[in-house]
């Protein structure tokens, strides 16, 4: 049958097929091949609604109840992110809650303002667990539940406690025997030494020496936190220790403690690899059984970690699910080019393509071949250089490229006078001033524009209607790196033209036919990934994913949030279109692809080598207060990759840039805001 079929058709049946299949697989990975119920659950509670996944052990029900733990996530993150914890715990025999905090996810609540969803969430599920006959309890009403969560999800879990322990002075029993917080240090809780509210619980810390945030409390916050930090060592964490008065303790080492006991694990990682790490994997499954073990022995009508079927199994198996998941990614990327040639094949979406007449190719010369690829280059170390300033919207930095502003309108309006002058001494050239005086005019429009855009840093920061503020720091670098790419665009382009009648420069000419139809199949081949995207969670409860970057189905919020954001990031891939089309024109495929992609991510990339190769060999990052923005562009290295191929390879085949501009804008926006905080004070 696939014989029959046109090569892109063939393709995305293939392409299909291995979604699916891999899909299956990530799956029967997450459920422990069939050995756990894995459910997608909400429920409502005193500030809204939680939701996330049940991971139940077969055998578990409500006459044969379990210790439970509740997993959630970071700031940027969803329950899904928790998958290492949930996968090895429940497959040992524990019940486990992975759920979507508050403004993620689909989790929601009427927030009275931005940035106020983590405290009280743990805590809320924690008491819906409690609640659930299947969750096991001791005699005296004691719960045995542990709590675990990264970064945001960590200080949710050592409120939670805290919130217990206020609770055990009026009732008399506590509901969570176990805290684990993973990536977050006690500075930002809200109480005076809220290690002292541990109690009798087991309770332990992970904490990565080259986490981007936290475990540092020596070192002033004006120097930065992108360091080696060594939480054993550091006051604080001695305290929680209880070894404040001997000075020294060691990692992975259980100590006594107010009746409970305390641990601190320090894996040698940064703060995202905490979600994809054999060794914090290995750390959250001896805490829990540790933990579990002793506090069971805690209480005399409770038996030990085998009364309820729990083993201690050595060996992690999560990572299965992300090979599968990553396969899943890497196939749905792969589809976005036969879907697009398969939807341009009927006759409405055709309307795409313009009609490209046959022109003699022209190569350049081995000169402008040379100068092409230094000013490309440049362009890329040019971006990495401004990318900390304008993701961190330094204003000093801000202001020095704003000034330059002033000297290249000047220069332009030198070079505008001077193609006059020449076209008064040789009439002939008269086309050519016209055709400078239209470049140049573009370079000047730019160019105040982006005078503005770096004069207003606070622009994009109104929290009821851009309501997710990690993608504010991606979009403010967006449009600012737009406003280079212009200028770097429209500054050399007709330098390299010069001479040739080259037809459609930058990609722009098109009809209002085509420009409507490109719109119409961007959306339509958005929607037909994401329902791929949706049906296989709806079926299997697994999304795309490899490390910390996702595609997952959106919700309304998301939705309506991508919207707003979409004007922004049209910007940038307008102006990332227009450099690609330039820059890959008469190439191989290839070698057009690995141009495309470089054009776009090549920045980041020269960045991240610089900050971490500084980190790693001297213990504090060539940037050390770029902290949560080095973060956010380890997630977008697989976007800008992505869209850079997809935009030279729309771009080839429909002779112009609007079809790539209006699908990368749509999809990669939505892809962004399905996973990360989206607040919901806009709809007050």
């Amino acid at each position: 049958m696939l014989q029959k079929m046109s090569k892109p058709t063939k393709w995305l049946v293939i392409l299909l097929l291995v979604v699916l299949v891999s899909s299956f697989f990530a799956s029967t990975v997450q459920n422990s091949f069939f050995s756990v119920k894995v459910d997608k659950i909400s429920f409502e509670t005193e500030r809204g609604t939680l939701s996330g996944y049940l991971y139940t052990p077969r055998g578990v029900d409500d006459n044969n109840p379990a210790p439970a733990v509740v997993l959630t996530h970071g700031y940027l993150n969803n329950a899904e992110m928790q998958m290492i914890g949930a996968i090895e715990l429940s497959r040992r025999g524990f019940v486990v809650l992975a759920f979507d905090m508050y403004d993620h996810g689909d989790s929601t609540w009427e927030t009275p303002a931005a940035f106020s969803f983590f405290p009280r969430a743990v805590y809320d599920a924690v008491q819906y667990m409690y609640d659930q006959d299947f969750v096991l309890k001791a005699a005296n009403g004691d719960g045995m539940i542990g709590v675990s969560g990264h970064s945001m999800g960590g200080f949710s879990s050592t409120y939670a406690v805290v919130f217990d322990e206020m609770d055990f002075a009026t009732n008399g029993y506590r509901k969570i025997a176990a805290a684990l917080p993973v990536g977050a240090d006690f500075r930002y809780i809200g109480v005076a030494d809220p290690e002292t509210y541990f109690g009798p619980r087991s309770a332990g810390v992970i904490a990565a020496h080259w986490d981007q945030f936290f475990f540092d409390n020596v070192t002033s916050s004006a120097n930065g936190s992108v360091r080696y930090k060594d939480f054993v060592k550091d006051p604080v964490g001695l305290k929680f220790l209880g070894r404040d008065d001997e000075g020294t303790a060691e990692a992975s080492v259980w100590y006594d403690r107010d009746g409970g006991q305390r641990i601190i694990y320090t894996p040698d990682e940064t703060h995202p690899q905490n979600h994809w790490s054999l060794e914090t994997g290995k750390a959250m499954v001896d805490f829990f059984n540790d933990a579990f073990a002793f506090q069971l022995g805690e209480h005399a009508d409770l038996g030990s970690l085998t009364s309820y079927g729990i083993e201690i199994k050595s060996g992690q198996v999560w990572w299965l699910k992300e090979v599968f998941t990553t396969i899943s990614l890497v196939a749905l990327f792969l589809m976005i080019v036969p879907a697009f040639l398969v939807l341009t094949q009927v006759k409405v979406f055709n309307k795409v393509y313009a009609e490209i007449k046959a022109q003699p190719q022209v190569e350049l010369n081995h000169n402008l071949k040379a100068l092409k690829f230094i000013v490309v280059l440049l362009a890329a170390l040019l971006g990495a250089f401004y990318l900390n300033i304008f993701m961190d919207r330094q204003v000093a930095g801000l202001g020095l490229l704003a000034k330059a502003m002033h000297y290249i309108i000047g220069g332009t309006f030198v070079v505008i006078i001077g193609a006059w002058l020449m076209s008064m001494a040789k009439p002939e050239s008269v086309k050519v001033a016209q055709k400078v005086t239209l470049g140049a005019a573009l370079v000047i429009l730019v160019a105040l524009a982006f005078r503005w855009f770096l004069l207003n840093p606070t622009i994009i920061t109104k929290a009821t209607y851009w309501s997710a503020p990690s993608i504010n720091t991606i979009a403010y670098w967006a449009v600012a790196a737009a406003g280079l790419t212009f200028l770097v665009v429209f500054g050399t382009t007709p330098v390299f033209n010069a001479g040739l009648n080259v037809e459609n420069p930058y990609g722009l000419k098109a009809s209002w036919i085509q420009v409507g139809a490109s719109l119409l199949t961007a959306i339509v081949l958005t929607f037909g990934l994401f329902l791929v995207v949706g049906l296989m969670e709806w079926i299997f409860l697994t999304d795309f994913r490899l490390y910390a970057y996702a595609i997952k189905i959106f919700n309304s919020q998301q939705f309506v949030a991508a919207l707003r954001y979409m004007p922004l990031f049209f910007i940038y891939y307008l102006a990332s279109a227009i450099a690609i089309f330039v820059n890959t024109k008469g190439m191989k495929a290839w070698k057009a692809d690995v141009l495309a992609a470089f054009s776009l991510v090549g920045p980041v990339l020269f960045f991240l080598v610089y900050q971490y190769f500084v980190l790693y060999n001297t213990g504090v990052a060539a940037f050390p207060t770029f902290s949560l923005s080095s973060i956010l562009l380890v997630g977008i290295v697989p976007t800008l990759t992505v869209a850079g191929i997809v935009i030279r390879r729309f771009s080839e085949k429909t002779g112009n840039i609007w079809t790539s501009v209006f699908f990368t804008t749509a999809f990669f926006t939505l892809v962004a805001l399905a996973n990360t905080a989206v607040y919901l004070i806009q709809f007050r």
